[in-house]
């Protein structure tokens, strides 16, 4: 009886580790996890301290490891990174409803208002109310009837900046950009001597949104200020006589009995976006064309020559210049200058949550995305793919000049290009940024010689651009400015 219960027990044993050793072979040999997850011993705690030393560069390491499509848990949240053309084309042109978007505007809302009661009001006002007439006043077809005083706005700023022994870069591209985008969309009323307040606010966004510690009194001060400024511009309105997008948005605001709290915040927040990548990408032109003064004789000799060719001066450009004159074979490498900086300086440029079970396609693979896992569209890794684009991390000012100018965003068709968004979240103020920053760039380079200042000993021919910084979010953002000379120039 002993032996017999030993021999069963001792053939138990035997059964149960064969067992063990079948399940681990099974569990080494079976097809791999798709997409691959971030590994490590405790990768939610790793990732969190990566994240929070830089995003960009953190999932620059991740894709050289796990390919272009991963998956990574944060802060007890899986999120899925995909950076591959066909991954990030169809997470676009997904659903809106089932990948949706609301939690990034969440995030940029909390960013900017903290705990505040009218969050889900502020929401609304902004998807729903303001967003539809952005869709239908900023397309191109209409995008002329806004234009005609960018110019003029752009031109009597800039003037300020002349006989002065150096000045900042960022401050002289932005601020008339700033101004000249405010003074077109929203009037002649709207308060103009915003700038510094609003460079305080975008400054703050990236240590909000990544939830650094930072000093928060001048950033809550800057938004109160600003908040009171449009608070003040919106119950001055009057229908009758208001010109731009305000003749459309106070209407609405009364027609749907917005607060003037609610209403300003939401003009704020378009704000907000209508700019934050913009003044960083109208940076980066000039900062790598002054690195690279060839590339900057040829822009300049292009504008040039189509002022005096399509405009016949410098005054009637710019009384004349709209979008549909700049969508012109005679900026084809300006255009192109404008769409390699925003390739370069690309970085996540949107988060979904899946609201349900979804598939989407990286090539041959299927990538599931369960219930409440985010997905981060990160378009740099294909951007920076070589067999795409040789030379990928140098800015190359013709990248995109075609033999035979076929438009504005023409010119990126068959490339990878996800800067400003695809499928159903295409970004609504495509023609107005490129618009913008076509007009500043003209304007400062027909006004000005441009020399930058070197930083430390020796001639400014060691000058280098200043390095991005790795706390970016939508496009890369400089860790310092620059200072340049600038010399009036003959305004042909």
């Amino acid at each position: 009886m002993t032996l017999s219960v030993l021999s069963i027990a001792q053939i138990s044993a035997v059964v149960v580790g064969l067992a063990i050793v079948i399940i681990f072979h099974m569990m080494n040999t079976r097809a791999p996890t798709y997409p691959p997850i971030v590994g490590g011993p405790f990768p939610w705690v790793s990732a969190v301290l990566v994240l929070a030393l830089g995003p960009s560069n953190f999932f620059a390491v991740c894709q050289a490891r796990y390919g272009p499509v991963f998956k990574v848990l944060v802060g007890g949240r899986d999120f899925i990174v995909v950076s591959s053309p066909d991954a990030l084309a169809s997470a676009a042109s997904a659903d809106h409803r089932v990948l949706s978007s609301h939690v990034q505007h969440d995030r940029h809302l909390q960013a900017l208002y903290g705990d505040s009661p009218f969050h889900a009001k502020i929401y609304d006002t902004l998807v729903h109310k303001i967003f539809p007439v952005l869709d239908r006043r900023l397309s191109k077809r209409t995008l002329g009837d806004l234009a005609p005083p960018f110019a003029q706005l752009v031109f009597d700023k800039l003037k300020l900046f002349s006989g002065r022994p150096e000045v900042s870069l960022m401050r002289s591209v932005t601020e008339p950009l700033y101004v000249g985008a405010n003074g077109m969309l929203f009037g002649t009323r709207f308060p103009q001597d915003t700038y510094e307040d609003f460079c305080i606010l975008l400054n703050s966004l990236p240590k909000r949104l990544f939830k650094f510690p930072f000093w928060s009194i001048p950033f809550n001060r800057a938004r109160d200020r600003l908040l009171q400024r449009i608070s003040d511009y919106l119950e001055g309105a009057n229908p009758a006589t208001d010109d731009k997008l305000v003749a459309t948005f106070t209407p609405l605001f009364k027609e749907h009995n917005i607060p003037i709290e609610v209403a300003a915040s939401s003009v704020l927040s378009f704000m907000s976006l209508l700019h934050q990548n913009t003044v960083n990408v109208i940076f980066w032109l000039f900062t790598w064309l002054l690195a690279d003064p060839t590339s900057l004789a040829a822009v300049r000799s292009e504008i040039d020559k189509a002022i005096r060719e399509d405009f016949g001066n410098f005054q009637t450009f710019i009384a004349e210049a709209n979008p549909e004159k700049l969508d012109s074979p005679s900026f084809a490498l300006l255009n192109s200058a404008v769409l390699e900086t925003m390739r370069l300086a690309s970085v996540q440029t949107g988060v979904r949550v899946a609201t349900s079970d979804i598939d989407i396609k990286d090539r041959e693979k299927t990538v599931p995305i369960l219930e409440g896992e985010y997905v981060v569209l990160d378009p740099r890794g294909a951007h920076l793919d070589e067999s795409v684009y040789p030379n990928c991390e140098k800015f190359v000012v013709d990248r995109f000049v075609e033999s035979e100018y076929r438009g504005d965003f023409a010119t990126t068709a068959g490339y990878p290009f996800f800067t400003l968004g695809a499928g159903k979240h295409v970004c609504k103020g495509r023609f107005l940024a490129l618009y913008e920053i076509k007009v500043v760039t003209i304007v400062y380079l027909s006004l000005f010689d441009v020399t930058p200042i070197g930083r430390g000993e020796g001639p400014s021919s060691t000058w280098e651009p200043p390095k991005p910084s790795s706390h970016s979010i939508g496009t890369i953002h400089p860790t310092e400015d620059v200072l340049v000379r600038l010399r009036l120039r003959s305004v042909p």
